[in-house]
């Protein structure tokens, strides 16, 4: 038993030694380069059958027969969940993210945007941050405006953001009186609620208190049902980073630069994959690595993602996407942190 417990962990050594120069070099790594990094002193014959091993398993490949080892997607996955370690960014750089996002105590929407800059400039990635949805947002005060065309305007107050407009088109019409009647019945019952709880309470309602609430509670679910309120609208996007992705490492393959090209114009395939995240039942750090990614497109590329809270609340996610050759250990560091520094100026904007 003592000596399979010494053999894993020097499999687990040599595994992740090649992660690391791989990482660094971006070079098939062969038996004399991780000889040189172990702590353990080991002959090139027994790294090597290790080395076999790792590639029978699935954990490596060998680009050319006299080539060294590079870590598969299995690798990279191997190395976050038992090797890398989140560490502190240093003082310097958590200085400059915490200055560049509170300067000038930016608004909800200006905060995010700045927070996938950072990511992109702090990770050397492509930062991505998704907003929180509309029915996700805490309800502070509505107000409906009767248009034409059986148009109505929402004005909405709500939290994290400040206000939006979002226009409604019914199949039915409504006085300026009906739309005044929900509106205040909405503020006075509902405030500090998400509109995806409020419809679902509106309908709970309806079929409970049918006589009580008829007419009002059958404004409020018409007009829940309808266009902007009913709980379809994604959060908004921020994608920064892509106009330098040519300097990063790992994107010297052109075909798949052009399919990471493709997927940022079609955000909605970057925002189900940031949603991914929200739906989880993990609360910190995710990664999806290679072929973990659900669009086949993104598929030579890791997300390494976290949510962002507003008081205590999970209202959206950020994090960065590069290359599988990526520089784990501080991409999951600067996620982490910028996170949780959102989510506190966020809540105390």
């Amino acid at each position: 038993m003592r000596g399979e417990t010494e053999y894993a962990t020097r499999r687990r050594g040599i595994l992740a030694t090649i992660v690391r120069q791989y990482i660094l070099s971006g070079g098939p790594v062969g038996s004399k380069a991780i000889a040189e990094q172990l702590a353990e002193v080991l002959s090139p014959a027994t790294i090597r059958h290790v080395m076999a091993e790792l590639e029978n398993e699935g954990y490596l490949a060998q680009p050319h027969v006299s080539a060294g080892r590079v870590p598969t997607d299995k690798a990279y996955r191997f190395y976050v969940d038992q090797v890398a370690e989140t560490r502190r960014l240093g003082v310097e750089t958590e200085k400059y993210i915490s200055e560049s996002l509170a300067a000038g105590a930016p608004a909800p929407e200006e905060l995010l945007e700045k927070t996938s800059r950072v990511l992109s400039e702090v990770s050397h990635n492509v930062g991505l941050v998704l907003g929180p949805a509309l029915q996700e947002k805490l309800l502070e005060h509505i107000k409906f405006v009767k248009l034409s065309e059986q148009r109505v305007l929402a004005v909405i107050v709500s939290k994290p953001d400040l206000i939006e407009n979002k226009v409604i088109r019914l199949e039915e019409d409504f006085s300026q009186e009906e739309l005044d009647g929900t509106a205040n019945f909405l503020n006075a019952e509902f405030r500090g609620w998400s509109l995806r709880t409020i419809r679902l309470e509106i309908f709970k309602r309806m079929e409970a208190e049918k006589v009580l609430y008829d007419s009002l509670l059958k404004n409020v679910g018409t007009l829940f049902m309808w266009g902007a309120l009913a709980g379809e609208e994604q959060g908004q996007l921020f994608v920064d980073g892509t106009a330098k992705i040519l300097d990063l490492q790992g994107f010297e393959d052109v075909q798949k630069l052009k399919q990471l090209l493709a997927a940022f114009e079609e955000k909605a395939k970057l925002i189900k994959i940031l949603s991914l995240c929200l739906q989880s039942s993990l609360s910190g750090v995710q990664i999806l690595i290679g072929r973990e990614n659900p669009d086949s497109r993104m598929q030579h590329f890791t997300f390494v993602v976290a949510p962002f809270r507003y008081r205590q609340r999970v209202v959206g996610a950020l994090g960065v996407v590069g290359p599988t050759r990526m520089e784990y250990e501080r991409a999951i560091t600067t996620v982490d942190y910028v996170a949780h520094l959102c989510s506190r100026l966020l809540s105390s904007n």
